[in-house]
């Protein structure tokens, strides 16, 4: 008797040829369910390589047809099955350096947590109501609204995917859970300055590249020599093999100051990172211990603490630096690697902090009344005491 394996409407056999098994397993598709109309059969080595690809097909078919043309709000596919379609496309982005790796590592650990609540959730039902509640189960846990909202963008990437591709009519919205308002921190240059005396000569030449150019770590990390051209006093910022850019606006030529520029010069170059770990064969890859030991040396203190401080810090002060001495937007975005016009810049990296904002007071040149009446008392003294002498004396 012939093995069949039934798969929904597919099924998988032995391959017979001229009625004899020829070791082989056979998969038929039938007309209905293939784009042309056509009955499809494929041959594969072994059945479990034949079964793996009937149930492939077999959810590629539920797919296409999960919603279109239904009234219903059932399809049949779980989010949890809709965000492995998705992942699957996205590591083929990642390969095609159209999408970073740690991009998607960080769309993964978000949406993570969002299927812990709404993967067995059919993709086709999830309303603005489910993600209120799923707002409300993460709050309950503690987490922050920063954190809920990023992940709930995430998931806003997946089902927007899903329905350009038909899948769904229209994508589930949910309104962001306000942010309350947080004075922003950051170290000013005098600070900088100092906490990069107290760094190892490797470490400070890093932490001045970062404050002194607003470049995000993974740029400096992945920098070469053949990235430094020493004549023109640049960097590039390009891809290389391992590693890309964030977004297709970050590739860009970046401008050292003198002291830099003289700083780098000055570097033996005992290997290809202009910044290399303990291994000249390896980029470095974190300094935070140096980083806080050295905040804690020059006395860099807030609210009588040590000021915690990253790398995103020195890249969103380098904004603020910037700023605050008049640089425009204009300039500023391609220096920081964001595209024209984005909102970005003003809204998450140029803050409004203490020393900018004591700078900014203004003082009209007004006189108290007291003062003014001395003036006047003083003036009108004078005048009485011109008075008394001869006009031609």
């Amino acid at each position: 008797m012939t093995e069949t394996i039934k798969i929904g409407p597919l099924r998988v056999r032995p391959h017979l040829r001229d009625g004899t098994p020829s070791g082989r397993w056979q998969l038929d598709i039938p007309a209905r369910f293939t784009v042309d109309g056509r009955r499809v059969r494929s041959l594969f080595e072994t059945k479990r390589e034949a079964s793996d690809e009937a149930r492939r097909k077999l959810r590629e078919i539920q797919l296409r047809g999960a919603v279109v043309g239904s009234t219903t709000v059932r399809s049949g596919i779980t989010v949890s099955e809709i965000v492995e379609q998705w992942t699957s496309e996205q590591e083929a982005r990642v390969r095609t350096l159209k999408k970073r790796v740690s991009s998607l590592a960080t769309d993964l650990q978000r949406l993570d947590a969002v299927l812990m609540f709404l993967g067995s959730d059919d993709v086709a039902s999830v309303s603005e109501r489910r993600l209120v509640a799923y707002q409300e189960y993460r709050l309950g846990m503690g987490r922050k609204p920063n954190t809920i909202n990023g992940e709930l963008r995430s998931l806003h990437a997946v089902f927007g995917w899903t329905k350009k591709r038909g899948l769904i009519r229209e994508v589930p919205t949910v309104e962001a859970i306000p942010l309350h308002w947080v004075e922003i921190d950051l170290p000013t240059q005098d600070e900088a300055t100092r906490i990069i005396g107290h760094l190892p000569p490797k470490v400070a030449l890093l932490v001045r590249f970062l404050a002194e150019t607003g470049c995000r770590k993974g740029e400096a990390f992945n920098l070469t020599w053949a990235d430094v051209d020493e004549v023109n006093g640049t960097v590039q910022i390009r891809s290389k093999e391992g590693w890309t850019p964030k977004t297709q606006h970050s590739g860009r030529r970046i401008y050292l100051s003198a002291g830099l520029l003289d700083h780098l010069r000055r570097q033996r170059k005992v290997s290809q990172w202009v910044f290399a770990g303990r291994d000249p064969t390896k980029r470095v890859t974190r300094f935070d211990d140096a980083l806080a030991t050295a905040v804690k040396r020059a006395g860099v203190v807030r609210n009588g603490q040590p000021m915690h401080i990253t790398p995103h810090m020195l890249r969103k002060a380098n904004a603020t630096w910037q700023a605050m001495r008049g640089v425009h937007e204009a300039i500023l975005q391609p220096m920081l690697g964001h595209a024209a016009g984005s909102k970005v810049t003003a809204k998450h990296y140029v803050h409004a902090t203490p020393e900018a904002m004591r700078q900014a007071v203004l003082e009209l040149p007004i006189r108290e009344q007291n003062e003014t009446d001395n003036v006047t008392k003083l003036a009108t003294s004078g005048n009485k005491q011109e008075k008394r002498w001869p006009s031609g004396s």
